[in-house]
């Protein structure tokens, strides 16, 4: 009896070193891979010194609440900063969604610096904002873009447009694949709850049709299928496609694949919003006034556009902003209100 136990204890003991072992080789061949590559995707793989790792914080696996959870993304290598805008974003964010979790994620390693860690202090006065650190070569294993992303990341640092624009959105959808939610961007403000939103894309403005905002809701079976076929989209291009698979384009085969028949009522589940929904105030809106009534109607978010106004609209855009800024993220406002 006693050697059939330590017969059973010892079985176990190499099976966990097994496993032990396994997930070691996993990240030594990505950081191995990583190590040949271009200097500016350092942070890919490097640990942290600084911002508490995503899975680490000591309620990160009960606040990661499927479908429940509010996403910005941060993926540059650059040292961590937080800019007021950036702050303001997820003030709105955490303040009109007070049932919903919002995360900020960095790709960054190192420590905030002074100015931007009084403003990470003042988000976490807000006890649903947690702002964390990602490293992506641990982020991608077990997903389906753990061999793509190992077979490409050299080829990521050829194009570095591509690099902070479309990776971005890809690494924006596999956050979806992982929790579901609702995925922001650091240059708006939110200026309504976000739960009633289930599985979208809301379209930047009339003339590209790009999309910019979008979530899923995980909990129904179209949600999964589509988050699914996204990952999947993304996982097939490669060093001659991937610059042409903008995340509008992903978007759109999956619906495509999984709408082609009208009589499809799961299909019914997806919602695409005009520009007025996220995008009221754009570089194609006309003056203050036109902008202001998008914004009023039925605006979930605004964003800051870096483009070519007129020097009457710049100031008109200005205004709109300030004014949402100081309802909306009135702590990080008051902190710095000669920066709005």
């Amino acid at each position: 009896m006693k050697k059939r136990s330590a017969f059973f204890i010892l079985c176990s003991l190499l099976g966990l070193t097994a496993i032990v072992c396994c997930v070691f080789w996993k990240e030594l061949s990505i950081e191995l891979t990583a190590v040949v590559s271009s200097s500016q995707l350092y942070c890919y793989w490097s640990r942290s010194n600084g911002i508490v790792e995503l899975g680490q914080g000591k309620w990160d696996k009960e606040m990661l609440i499927p479908s429940r959870c509010v996403f910005f993304h941060e993926t540059s290598c650059s040292p961590p900063d937080l800019t007021p805008r950036q702050a303001c974003a997820v003030e709105s964010a955490a303040r009109n969604n007070r049932n919903l979790n919002v995360f900020v994620l960095f790709f960054a390693t190192g420590q905030f610096s002074k100015k931007s860690q009084e403003f990470a202090d003042i988000l976490q006065t807000y006890d649903n904002v947690y702002i964390r650190r990602v490293r992506l070569s641990r982020y991608v294993i077990d997903t389906p873009l753990e061999s793509w992303f190992l077979a490409n990341v050299r080829e990521f640092s050829e194009n570095r447009d591509w690099l902070y624009k479309d990776f971005h959105d890809y690494i924006r959808m596999l956050t979806l694949w992982k929790f579901g939610g609702v995925t922001l961007n650091l240059n708006s403000i939110v200026l309504a709850p976000l739960d009633e939103l289930t599985t979208f894309a809301g379209v930047r403005d009339n003339r590209d049709m790009d999309i910019g905002v979008f979530g899923v809701d995980t909990s129904t079976n179209f949600g999964e299928k589509f988050v699914n076929a996204c990952v999947e989209v993304i996982k097939n291009t490669n060093a001659d496609s991937y610059s042409r698979y903008k995340i509008t384009r992903v978007i759109t085969e999956v619906l495509q694949q999984l709408c082609y028949q009208r009589d499809n009522r799961e299909c019914r589940q997806f919602t695409i919003y005009p520009p007025e929904k996220f995008y009221p105030v754009s570089p194609y809106s006309r003056n203050a006034d036109e902008m202001m009534t998008n914004m009023m109607k039925n605006a979930t978010t605004i964003h800051l556009f870096r483009t070519d106004y007129s020097r009457n609209d710049e100031a008109d855009v200005a205004a709109i902003y300030r004014m949402a800024a100081k309802q909306h993220c009135p702590k990080i406002y008051e902190h710095a209100e000669k920066i709005f």
